[in-house]
């Protein structure tokens, strides 16, 4: 019999989003305008960790020589996902869980 993995708690932390705004498909809003959350982090810049972010997150776009709102510097890349996925807590969780990933916020549109 195999156990579940225990959360991390602290994993949690470092995940910048109000999930109390999102329901279960991962949409904010009222019912006739509901709208997914973009979210944004830093990785470094190696195609490696590239490719371990998007078979974590399919919604994940890399956006390389851009800082972002969160600050990437020129070591890393930009990388913005959404909400809008199956089980987008535990996509999240994942990400966060990643060595490398220090935060995650939520993206804000200008």
């Amino acid at each position: 019999m195999t156990h579940p993995v225990k959360e991390d708690a602290t994993v949690w932390k470092k995940i910048k989003l109000d999930f109390r705004s999102l329901d279960a498909e991962g949409l904010s809003g009222k019912a006739d305008g509901k709208v997914s959350l973009n979210y944004e982090f830093c990785i470094p810049a190696e195609p490696r960790k590239w490719k371990q972010v998007r078979k974590i997150d399919p919604s994940a776009t890399v956006q390389k020589g851009s800082k972002g709102r969160i600050g990437c510097n020129e070591q890393q890349w930009l990388v913005i996902g959404s909400t809008h996925q199956k089980n987008y807590q535990r996509v999240l969780y994942e990400l966060a869980s990643l060595p490398y990933v220090d935060r995650i916020e939520q993206t804000y549109w200008e």
